[in-house]
């Protein structure tokens, strides 16, 4: 970790001067809806897949002050020349351990809003594309709708490159791709990975999470807008065979992968635009 650090320091002395950005004319905000298609496991490390057809609600909002998109709600803390902080949010879908095997009997895993702090260094820039360091750091909070439950903290420190293609303001590609390492606190392992005594079964021994690395996590992004449509796709990969919790018996799998894509009919859109990357 100190090595990562020091590297992306020295990159930062040595762009800080030349670091030159562009910017692209995006609608403010963009509201559409359409079929999508996910497939993803039920968590990090578990044989049995969720496979979901459902429609999926394209919102878009763009300003200098607050973004939303697919990913996340994200808004800016500070911003200087080639390092920006933002503070962002995402989530996750809950888990029900009557519907999972390797779980079956263990409480579910609820669903969990990720929020915290996220910093962007820019270690090289061409026109609308970019190389960067990105590492955020967030607290999950879990519900059940019930109550709110705090479950640690992750961090996942990591390498992505974006390539975009401007056309027009309503013609415009991006591909992103991407690696990181992840991080969680002991709590945050344990929610996931640990088995309590009264949980244990034939096939399922006591295990006890420490906090450190929970794995590398690979990923690929296409985005496409051509007028009113819009298709995105993702593909991720975790690798978790030197992660922390690998000997819990719920880690079924050492490779864990998710995929989807989605077409949207993007029926509203502001005449308003903003200059900014997407």
């Amino acid at each position: 970790m100190k090595v990562v650090v020091s590297v992306v320091f020295f990159w930062f002395l040595l762009s800080v001067n030349g670091y030159a950005s562009s910017t692209q004319s995006l609608p403010k905000w963009e509201f559409g809806l359409g079929p999508s298609l996910f497939s993803f496991p039920d968590y990090p490390g578990s044989s049995e897949r969720n496979n979901l057809i459902l429609p999926f609600p394209y919102i878009v909002y763009r300003s200098e002050t607050l973004t939303i998109d697919q990913r996340e709600i994200k808004k800016p803390i500070f911003n200087y020349q080639n390092l920006e902080v933002d503070f962002s949010l995402s989530g996750s879908v809950p888990v029900s351990s009557k519907d999972n095997k390797a779980r079956e009997g263990m409480n579910d895993l609820d669903g969990s809003i990720e929020i915290g702090p996220v910093m962007r260094v820019t270690l090289h820039s061409n026109k609308l594309n970019e190389l960067k360091f990105e590492w955020p750091v967030r607290l999950v909070l879990a519900s059940d709708f019930r109550s709110i439950h705090q479950e640690g903290f992750t961090s996942s420190p990591g390498v992505f490159y974006y390539f975009r293609q401007s056309f027009s303001k309503n013609r415009r590609l991006k591909i992103s791709v991407g690696a990181a390492a992840d991080y969680g606190t002991a709590q945050n392992n344990d929610y996931f990975f640990g088995i309590d005594p009264n949980e244990v079964t034939a096939t399922r021994p006591a295990f006890k999470a420490t906090g450190g690395f929970q794995g590398f996590a690979y990923t690929v992004g296409f985005n496409l807008h051509l007028n009113d449509f819009w298709v995105g796709a993702f593909y991720r990969q975790r690798d978790l065979a030197q992660s922390v919790f690998r000997e819990s018996s719920l880690v079924e799998q050492s490779l864990s992968e998710s995929y989807g894509i989605v077409l949207t009919w993007n029926f509203f859109r502001s005449e308003e635009t903003v200059q900014m990357l997407e």
